[in-house]
């Protein structure tokens, strides 16, 4: 699988050649080369512009492509409409009404529909937020997604490359990157 990323199998041979065929000048090539560059500013502008030209060539954002994806779908035991989501957080007890209506404008706002998916936690009575819970649904969501993902593209797990996994709100240790390295073998 081609990544892109073989640059230095390319340079790595360009460079020895250069640094070779530098190897072979003496101090007076050098310093007729200089004197050649200062008069002749043709020569210096055409060696600008290639310099210039190659560097920017070279440090170029590369491509990233969408080969495909996948999105985690969990049971339908999971699934709850924004009025059953506030009338769980008033069952608990440790809300005030100002807290609830809160909740209750944020749901309106944030674009959930009324098939949203919560984790067991939150659905469970009383709520049972924990760390365990947390990486329980965090396994069952990448694990989902990642193996429709990988019998989708027909990938190895072995053929990955890089990998990077982002989480605003859950950062446990070991971090969730271990966790699918450790899962998938990478």
């Amino acid at each position: 699988m081609f990544h892109g990323t073989n640059k230095q199998y390319i340079l790595t041979p360009i460079v020895v050649v250069i640094a070779a065929q530098l190897s072979t000048f003496s101090i007076q090539d050098l310093y007729d080369l200089w004197e050649h560059l200062q008069y002749n500013l043709i020569s210096l502008v055409i060696c600008w512009t290639i310099l210039v030209f190659l560097s920017t060539l070279y440090f170029l954002t590369r491509p990233v492509y969408l080969v495909n994806f996948a999105c985690y779908k969990p049971e339908e035991s999971r699934k709850c409409s924004k009025m059953m989501s506030v009338d769980q957080s008033q069952m608990t007890g440790t809300f005030t009404d100002d807290n609830l209506q809160f909740q209750r404008r944020i749901l309106e706002r944030s674009g959930l529909g009324d098939s949203t998916y919560l984790p067991e936690a939150v659905l469970n009575i009383p709520p049972n937020p924990s760390m365990h819970q947390a990486r329980k649904e965090a396994k069952a969501v990448m694990f989902g997604a990642i193996d429709e993902l990988l019998a989708k593209t027909f990938v190895k797990p072995k053929d990955i490359g890089i990998l990077i996994v982002n989480c605003s709100l859950f950062n446990p240790t070991p971090s969730l990157s271990a966790m699918v390295i450790n899962h998938y073998k990478l």
